[in-house]
């Protein structure tokens, strides 16, 4: 056996305690304001695929382990872990003094229910069954020794793991699947009391909580009383949450906030960033015109990514050419040259499409495979949140000048996954964040391309399935970079995707807050050591 590390290239932040104040205070209640685009589908991060409901979970459900500030794996709930050498197995060596808020213990037993209840065909997980890979069974050799067996090496588990909420099987086989959600149980700092649909998530502190968490530094419980997650519908409300008093941390601020929290008295405006595709549109390949390479390739040449981050985000974003951002680890930086501004050459690839003017201010088809003559040419830009949205309006504009017509709808998580699996949009956003280069091959692998999938570009390319294989089964992360390396060529290429900006998370934070702590990716954070100065 060999242990499994991931080095990772990344920028952590965390808020530095005044030296004025001497001592931590227990007590009061946290108000956290956050776009409420983040509002989960579901509680349960056995079923929904987005990062803030895990995020949501940590509050109430330790993991196995974590990944921390500094970007290491460190142990939580496992004590250590080993992958075998073929990378066809896992060990995991549990912590024997940890129970869940009900009473349960936990052991490779509750483990094994968690993984059974996420693989389970009837739970429908989106992603988290993805995450933990081609399972082929499970050993206990003992209460505390867990072993999952794989049909082919995964190496990348650790990274789902570390977002995986443990949940008490006592409680989600008493409640179902229907209700488990409104009675979550794990082991975490804080007891889940409820959500209000549109307005808030409740939490309060577990007087008995063990300090399982790597990154809790202190005996006792978290020193939060309460936690109260409110959604903010209106960006211009949630950046001036913070300001107002009426929040003590707001994240996720618009960048036109941003200026309001640099130099000010009374709170401080923290940056985190986060490897991953960045904000990116998938093309439907599948669905004429988009099928049509030409079409794709000019959309790309008539998108003035510099224009949209000064446009929209004061130019506090990161400019993206490509599936990955320049934070991930393993980001090529090839895609900056391949597709450069170039009106004319757009206008050119979308004559020799058949896509000509006839006369209005779009462009129409003539004698187009598939497309009747004279159909303008129109696409439907789907967005989650109103400032996703405002890329699309700044593409309308760059795009009109070479006859595109291009829609803007702003859209619910649920309503994304939907239309999906109907394969009934244009250019779709997805967004996938980790460090793990496997996010190349959960987005792109045309194997992933089935309901609850995340290959959704229709693309299917042999020698891209290939590399992405490669990035799955390899443990080198040197290796696995120059798979991914290769797969971003490939991509590229063919088109899949339009690259725009990567999002930094902004965080307005209240002076009176101290031990708010980032984590290594921007969008999540500890609240264990998190105390209120009154």
């Amino acid at each position: 056996m060999k242990k499994f590390t991931i080095i990772l290239l990344l920028v952590s932040f965390l808020m530095i305690i005044p030296v004025t104040v001497s001592a931590q205070q227990s007590g009061g209640e946290l108000i956290i304001a956050v776009p409420a685009s983040q509002e989960p589908g579901t509680m349960d991060g056995h079923i929904d695929p987005y990062q803030n409901t895990w995020l949501f979970n940590s509050f109430s459900a330790d993991p196995l382990l974590i990944l921390s500030p500094s970007g290491e794996y460190l142990p939580c709930l496992a004590e250590s872990w080993e992958m075998a050498e073929d990378g066809f197995s896992w060990i995991f060596h549990l912590r024997n003094d940890v129970f869940f808020q009900d009473g349960t213990p936990f052991n490779a037993e509750a483990l094994q229910k968690n993984f059974e209840r996420v693989k389970a065909p009837e739970t429908a997980s989106v992603q988290m069954a993805d995450e933990l890979g081609p399972i082929a069974g499970y050993e206990t050799p003992d209460e505390y020794t867990f072993i999952v067996k794989y049909d082919s090496p995964w190496p990348a588990l650790l990274d789902g793991l570390r977002r995986l909420p443990i949940w008490s099987p006592t409680a989600f086989e008493k409640y179902g699947l229907a209700d488990f959600e409104k009675h979550l149980i794990g082991t975490g700092p804080f007891i889940y009391k409820g959500a209000v649909a549109g307005d808030h998530i409740s939490y309060e502190r577990w007087e008995d909580y063990g300090g399982w968490n790597p990154i809790h530094d202190h005996e006792g419980p978290a020193y939060l009383e309460k936690v109260t997650i409110r959604y903010i519908g209106e960006q211009l409300v949630l950046g001036n949450m913070v300001d107002s008093g009426e929040a003590h941390i707001a994240q996720d601020i618009p960048a036109t906030s941003c200026e309001d929290y640099e130099n000010n008295e009374d709170a401080t405006l923290l940056t985190g960033y986060q490897a991953g595709t960045g904000l990116q549109w998938v093309f439907n390949t599948l669905k004429a015109p988009l099928n049509q390479v030409e079409v794709r390739q000019a959309l790309l040449y008539a998108t003035d990514q510099d224009d949209i981050n000064e446009s929209v985000f004061d130019g506090r974003y990161l400019t993206q050419k490509g599936p990955l951002n320049k934070v991930h680890p393993c980001y090529w930086d090839g895609v900056e040259e391949m597709y450069p501004y170039d009106l004319d050459k757009a206008n050119e690839l979308l004559e020799t499409a058949g896509w000509v003017y006839d006369g209005g201010a779009f462009r129409v088809a003539k004698g187009v495979e598939g497309v009747e003559d004279g159909t303008v040419l129109t696409f439907v830009f789907s967005a989650l949140g109103e400032e996703r949205a405002r890329i699309g309006e700044i593409l309308q504009l760059q795009w009109a000048p070479i006859g595109v017509d291009l829609k803007v709808e702003v859209i619910a998580g649920p309503i994304q996954i939907e239309k999906v699996q109907n394969k009934d949009f244009d250019l779709m956003y997805e967004r996938q964040r980790t460090p793990d280069p496997r996010v190349l091959d959960m987005v792109w692998n045309s194997k992933n391309d089935y309901p609850g999938g995340w290959a959704w570009s229709g693309l299917k390319i042999p020698e891209l399935d290939e590399a992405l294989n490669k990035i799955a089964e390899n443990s080198v992360l040197e290796e696995r970079c120059a798979y991914a390396k290769a797969a971003q060529e490939i991509i590229m290429q063919n088109v899949g995707m339009l690259p725009t900006v990567s999002a930094p998370n902004f965080y307005a934070v209240s002076n009176s807050v101290h031990n708010f702590q980032l984590g290594s990716e921007g969008n999540w954070w500890f609240l264990n050591n998190t105390w209120i100065e009154e």
